[in-house]
């Protein structure tokens, strides 16, 4: 009898209209914020947002270092001072845009 039962259930589309009731439910749970907690959430992402951005950015800044003496090192020693002056005056140029 529970076979015919589930058979029914599964067959009347029962399940469909049960599992979208559910995914509403769980949807207006998630996203029922309020005013003041959407402020506090856009505000620690502001933070957020401009705190990875001066991470990044410094870390951006020791690449171009790492880089100046990766190439300095693969030319001659003539060369090197050439080679620091250009990626000192590229990176200035850029910090400045």
């Amino acid at each position: 009898m529970l076979k015919k039962a589930m058979n029914g259930f599964w067959n009347h589309g029962r399940a469909g209209n049960l599992a979208g009731k559910m995914l509403l439910l769980v949807g207006c749970l998630l996203l029922g914020t309020t005013a003041a907690q959407a402020a506090v959430e856009s505000e620690a992402g502001f933070v957020f947002n401009t705190f990875s951005f001066l991470i990044w950015g410094a870390l951006v800044m020791w690449m171009c270092a790492g880089f100046t003496m990766l190439e300095s090192g693969s030319v001659r020693t003539k060369n090197a001072s050439m080679i620091c002056l250009k990626n000192i005056g590229l990176y200035s140029i850029a910090g400045l845009a």
